[in-house]
């Protein structure tokens, strides 16, 4: 059986949050996370995929949220909001063309995520960097390359 893209991102901001915190090995994590949220162990196994590829991404990821974050100091960005914007900055940035979620999905789905496991408030600071992330992205002519390198902006 699927599983929806919803509950699998459930899955993966979880399973990234609880690696932030928890000295539990991977298959302790699988184990509770397959007992709570009722998924397979493929699932989990294909989220661990997911979340390696992630990983391996973290400090560009990281980078992103700081370029694109100038007002707020990184280090008082709530952990569940650190979570949110890494999956999502992925989902934008770093996704092979096979596997690309629309930019307004990935942004509307972490906003999701943010209303669901952390504040509305919060929702607002998430989508206003992604977007950010988005728009620089974003080209303005058909010359412009998708490449360009992405510039600040305050939030």
């Amino acid at each position: 059986m699927a599983i929806a893209q919803q509950k699998f991102r459930e899955i993966l901001f979880q399973l990234m949050f609880s690696q932030n915190f928890s000295s539990l090995e991977e298959e302790e994590i699988s184990d509770f996370l397959m007992q709570q949220l009722k998924v397979t162990k493929k699932v989990m196994k294909e989220a661990h995929s997911k979340c390696k590829e992630i990983f391996a991404k973290w400090e560009e990821i990281d980078r992103l949220i700081v370029r694109f974050c100038k007002s707020y100091d990184f280090q008082r960005i709530s952990e569940v909001e650190k979570s949110i914007l890494r999956l999502g900055l992925y989902e934008l940035c770093y996704t092979d063309s096979e596997s690309r979620v629309p930019p307004k999905v990935a942004i509307a789905e972490a906003i999701r995520l943010t209303r669901k496991f952390a504040t509305a408030e919060s929702a607002g600071f998430v989508n206003a960097i992604l977007d950010a992330v988005h728009q620089a992205q974003t080209p303005v002519t058909e010359n412009r390359e998708h490449d360009e390198i992405l510039t600040p902006v305050s939030i």
